[in-house]
Parts: structure tokens; C-alpha cells; sequence
């Protein structure tokens, strides 16, 4: 079966949250860094819980706003990665690439981020902000252009864990 890229809509913040629920919990456990299986797994305690449902309706709401754009990879009906990308007021952002692991290194991530680059154009640079230890990911980002800035923290919620733990991230800039 063929691998379809296209424009995400608000209901596809439920496959969307499926390949973070499958993704997260291989690509963040960090023993060094002290995060723990449970720690991920905790982030999507709720996602079958009214809480949980109503988090992804307040979810459906990005896609209303004309600074923000997302992509979905899909088999049949079935996403299996996504990029998310937003205009913001000094630079342009990709909030995140996600690709099951089963479909990763068969350039997935290059045609999901391709359409944000389209998206985003070039007037401004494009931060992104990745943990510091997932190497596959800055790897990744430096592939596409993307160069480390030295800045490092805990730069949003999606960084911050139930637990009270949080996956410290780098940014890195690509410029035009």
C-alpha cells in the first residue's frame, strides 16, 4: 500500500496522539537523564479518560489558527507520522516529526518536513527544539539544515512530565 502525505484536519489529533503514544515511550527513557518508562507512559495515562478526550478537543483547536499547519503520513486510513509546524511573530517553529518506528528511515521525515519548509517559506529562521540526548532526532535536523544554538531547557509543556520530570531539549536554528 502507498504512503500518502497531506494537510492534517482537526480529527486527526486521535492518530496523531496514537504515534506519539507509540513513539515517546522509545524515543525519550533516558536512563542518564533519570526518565523513566513510567514517566513517558504517564503522559498518556489519561487518553482514554473524559480529561484525556477533552485535551484532544482543545487540541482540534490549533487547526483554526492560520499560524499553525500540520502534515500527516497515512497508509490506507491509518497515520503513521506527522509534522507540526507554526508562523509565530520573530521566527517560524516546528513544534515536532513523529514517524512510527517501523516506518522510520525510509525518508518519511524528509517529505513531512519538506512541506512545512514549503509552508514556512524563507523570510524568517525556523527553530526546533529537540532532547538533548536523542541523537536520531538532531541527526536528523542537522540532515535538513538545522544547526545547534547553544541554548538549552525545558522550552514547553509537551516537555514536562507528569511525574514532575522533564526532558531538557536543545534548539537549533536553520537560517536562509
Amino acid at each position: 500500500m502507498s504512503i500518502k502525505i497531506r494537510q492534517s484536519i482537526p480529527d486527526d489529533v486521535y492518530g496523531i496522539q496514537n504515534v506519539r503514544r507509540k513513539t515517546w515511550p522509545k524515543t525519550y527513557p533516558n536512563k542518564k537523564e533519570g526518565i523513566t518508562l513510567e514517566d513517558i507512559l504517564s503522559k498518556f495515562a489519561d487518553d482514554n479518560t473524559p480529561a484525556g478526550q477533552r485535551k484532544l478537543e482543545e487540541w482540534k483547536k490549533h487547526y483554526q489558527d492560520k499560524n499553525f499547519k500540520g502534515w500527516v503520513a497515512e497508509i490506507g486510513n491509518e497515520i503513521i507520522g506527522f509534522c507540526d509546524a507554526g508562523k509565530q511573530k520573530n521566527n517560524n517553529r516546528i513544534f515536532g516529526i513523529y514517524v512510527l518506528s517501523e516506518h522510520q528511515n525510509k525518508g518519511l521525515g524528509s517529505l513531512l518536513i519538506d512541506e512545512a519548509f514549503k509552508w514556512l517559506g524563507k523570510e524568517r529562521e525556523i527553530l526546533v527544539n529537540v532532547a538533548r540526548y536523542n541523537q536520531q532526532a538532531i541527526n536528523f535536523y542537522q540532515k535538513q539544515g538545522f544547526t545547534r544554538t547553544g541554548k538549552s531547557g525545558v522550552f514547553d509543556r509537551a516537555a514536562k512530565l507528569p511525574s514532575g520530570k522533564a526532558i531538557v531539549e536543545i534548539e537549533m536554528r536553520k537560517e536562509f
